[in-house]
């Protein structure tokens, strides 16, 4: 079987995706555009090239320097309401000529690699709101709350665009409040709450078929064709945590061993754990991830005892899932059940 890498440099943006964007917010704050550029294998003529291309491993180098030379807490939250307003990327146009919501979510999950590839999303009902949980797709340490950031402000804004406000949505995040809470609150204009479980946005079920101001099927359908064909230069690769926990989802109630996933991605095992170690990540740590996501989604069936739970996520016995349920929610499973139905 040959062996398959999954790092940073499988990960491709286009320099019109976010990049250049960037770079203009921060030059226009005072950062040298090629100290922005140094460490990176972009040349500053490549930023006029229509298709110029850069792997995900600049882009994150061009974040951190960024952040480097500017103490601009705000970038975040600018960049991602001017991706949304470019009118160069396919995939923010598909999604302000969507019909609503729903269908300009169910774009955005798809083509997410277009834009936001260190980044993937599961989504869950949670009575009458739709959650999105939003999860780290490579190891990007420092970077994920600007991403994460980014992609909240670009949601929101579409929201307010198309629908008149961000009423009925809710952030959570598992940052600290530390981090200026108060600057969230103003850029976002909703609800934000600190300190959770794991991040996501929650969006009131009401909002989920309202019909968008700017909704037109044939643009729509233009640019939505034009976001396939950029998957040909762009191409839509899961990231190795991504993967192993997809693996790990399809093999419950049985559990993969480190060598037995490593096998199935065509890789050795210390590749897989070199690798991982690069994402920031290790093996335990994304098999509890899925037992977690595969917990919340049982109990909400309402069909199974704790012990069968316990059996179904490969625990030896009722206590030690009671006990891991309680660390991952801080609730034990009789008070979370029915909180939570995977969509």
């Amino acid at each position: 079987m040959n062996r398959r890498c999954f790092g940073y440099q499988d990960k491709v943006l286009l320099l019109q995706h976010g990049s250049t964007e960037l770079l203009a917010l921060a030059q226009r704050r005072g950062a040298l555009l090629h100290k922005l550029l140094s460490g990176t294998a972009i040349f500053e003529q490549d930023l006029t090239k229509p298709h110029g291309r850069l792997h995900h491993s600049d882009w994150l180098k061009l974040l951190q320097n960024c952040q480097q030379q500017l103490n601009s807490p705000e970038l975040p939250f600018l960049l991602g309401t001017a991706l949304l307003n470019n009118r160069y990327i396919s995939l923010c146009q598909s999604l302000q000529y969507a019909q609503n919501l729903r269908q300009a979510l169910q774009q955005l999950l798809y083509f997410r690699h277009q834009l936001f590839p260190g980044l993937y999303a599961r989504l869950y009902q949670q009575q009458q709101r739709i959650l999105i949980e939003v999860k780290p797709a490579l190891g990007l340490g420092a970077q994920h709350g600007f991403m994460l950031s980014m992609l909240c402000s670009l949601l929101l804004s579409l929201i307010k665009q198309q629908l008149g406000d961000s009423h009925g949505v809710s952030i959570q995040l598992q940052q600290n409040a530390s981090g200026q809470p108060l600057q969230h609150q103003l850029y976002w204009g909703c609800d934000v709450s600190f300190n959770q479980p794991c991040d996501s946005i929650s969006i009131a079920q009401s909002l989920w078929q309202q019909s968008f101001i700017d909704a037109d099927a044939s643009r729509f359908n233009a640019a939505r064709r034009t976001c396939r064909q950029l998957n040909r230069v762009l191409p839509k690769q899961r990231a190795l945590p991504e993967s192993i926990c997809r693996l790990q989802r399809r093999a419950l109630p049985q559990l993969l061993n480190q060598d037995q996933v490593a096998a199935a991605l065509g890789l050795s095992s210390s590749s897989l754990k070199r690798q991982l170690s690069q994402h920031n990540t290790n093996f335990a740590t994304l098999l509890d991830e899925v037992r977690r996501d595969a917990a919340r989604t049982l109990l909400q069936q309402g069909l199974y005892s704790n012990r069968q739970l316990a059996q179904k996520l490969g625990y030896s016995d009722e206590h030690n899932f009671r006990r891991a349920f309680k660390r991952w929610t801080g609730l034990i499973p009789s008070d979370f059940k029915g909180l939570f139905h995977c969509n």
